[in-house]
């Protein structure tokens, strides 16, 4: 029995030891990776609008730019800081407009913000022991909120707020093993204190780990990483009022977007009032309570992430299966649980809000890409092939869902649910309504080919121009 011990010890060690050897960038990975660059710099949204303004203002004022900015929500600016100042000394040096540099600051950074993240799921896939190929993890973005919110609308929250979710993931991981480091706990502490500065209901998320912590008999790590958050949490919130910034609502005005691309909270007042400027507003979150929040989250056709993109069902399945299996890592896996039922349950307190205001899928979730990336590689791990095609229609709908989103259809309103969406494109008669609508006509597949074909030829064409 002691050889037996000490040979399933040794074979423990190897695997570990090649697990550690292995490299993020091998070619499938690599491909992966630039397959999700191709994509996004062809659909790139280089735009700072509707929520993203309130985060965009406040950056720039931190900087000491004169603009109306308030502290509200402000946790991504510490991720889009760098890109920010980077863009702002590339305008100096190139003579170019600094508002609109910072505006492609603000996308590239959202990118960078998947890519990080893809890194850091592939890396508690790793210590899982799980699948983790380049399939895997583009399965997981494409067939997830997060593919939408990184490249469609990158001036929001969502892309560094996964990215703080993720990493503290990964820090929680390292600190529910028995050899875990101090370090380790404060850095999730961390992370855990700009999820909170991000998204004040990832106040839920946060609690659900901390009580999870607690009940899996984790109490150094629970203690440590309270202490890290509640320290690093007073001091990122201290940092807008040493900068004179005052913590306010954003004000519920509308914003105009003209032809310029700007938002109208930094645009001159005769410019927001403009003829042929779209409205759009920025919507308060409303307090009212509703239990059934979170159920509708989950499996409404109006925002209901299961059936916006089904993936994630299928993963939850997966995730649920490797809890079941695999108990030496059960403490963390019941932490993310706990993480996403905190996220889940919070919500109930903005009952009125939980459909973020005609989103795709439901963006609130976003976040919890990690548990659906785990849950996707215990899936495909269980089911081969055929769980993987199944995942691949899956992924394929929720991308031709979110780009005929982004790309409109006539009549296109905040309050249409999945199926009014995928109706749209089944009818075959209604008045033009551009130059792209005669023939064939209006919400049609052909139309959304054209419409999204041009797109693509004229981002490229303007790529050629900038090298030429």
């Amino acid at each position: 029995m002691a050889e037996v011990s000490v040979r399933f010890a040794g074979e423990r060690s190897e695997q570990a030891a090649a697990a550690d050897a292995e490299r993020f960038l091998t070619w499938p990975r690599l491909v992966a990776v630039g397959v999700f660059v191709l994509f996004a710099a062809s659909v790139d949204l280089v735009k700072v609008q509707d929520d993203g303004a309130v985060y965009f203002d406040f950056l720039r004022r931190f900087f000491g730019v004169p603009t109306g900015g308030v502290a509200y929500q402000f946790g991504n600016a510490f991720w889009n800081a760098p890109f920010w100042l980077a863009s702002q000394l590339v305008a100096v040096r190139g003579g170019f407009d600094h508002f609109q540099s910072g505006q492609v600051a603000v996308t590239v950074a959202a990118n960078c913000a998947i890519l990080v993240t893809l890194y850091l799921g592939w890396r508690i896939l790793r210590e899982l022991d799980l699948p983790r190929g380049g399939a895997i993890l583009l399965l997981a973005l494409f067939g997830t909120p997060l593919w939408f919110y990184g490249v469609l609308e990158p001036s929001y929250k969502h892309a560094a707020d996964t990215l703080y979710a993720t990493a503290a993931f990964w820090f929680l991981l390292r600190s529910s093993r028995d050899d875990a480091k101090r370090r380790e706990y404060l850095a999730a502490g961390f992370c855990l204190a700009l999820l909170l500065a991000t998204r004040y209901a990832n106040a839920g998320l946060v609690l659900g780990v901390l009580v999870t912590l607690w009940a899996v008999r984790l109490r150094a790590a629970a203690r440590w990483i309270a202490l890290a958050t509640a320290v690093s949490a007073v001091a990122i919130f201290i940092l807008p009022l040493l900068r004179h910034i005052p913590y306010a609502s954003p004000p519920p005005n509308t914003y105009g977007l003209g032809s310029t691309d700007a938002p109208a909270a930094v645009a001159p007042p005769s410019q927001r009032t403009a003829a042929g400027v779209v409205q759009m507003n920025v919507y308060l979150p409303r307090t009212s309570f509703d239990p059934a929040a979170p159920f509708k989250m989950l499996f409404t056709v109006d925002r209901g992430v299961f059936l916006w993109t089904p993936l994630t069902f299928f993963a939850t399945i997966g995730f649920v299966l490797l809890l079941r299996r695999d108990r030496f890592n059960r403490p963390f896996l019941l932490t993310l649980a706990g993480a996403a039922v905190g996220l889940l349950a919070i919500h109930t307190s903005w009952g009125g809000a939980w459909d973020g205001y005609g989103s795709f899928s439901n963006r609130f979730l976003t976040a919890l890409f990690a548990v659906f990336l785990i849950g996707t590689a215990e899936f495909v791990r269980r089911t081969r092939r055929l769980g993987t095609a199944l995942l691949t229609v899956c992924a394929c709908f929720s991308l031709w869902v979110g780009l005929a989103l982004f790309t409109g259809y006539y009549q296109e309103s905040r309050f249409d649910s999945l199926d009014t969406v995928i109706r749209a494109y089944h009818r075959v008669t209604g008045p033009p309504i551009s130059r792209f609508h005669r023939p064939p006509p209006y919400n049609s597949l052909q139309n959304f080919g054209r419409l999204f074909g041009d797109r693509f030829s004229h981002r490229w064409q303007l790529y050629w121009r900038l090298l030429s």
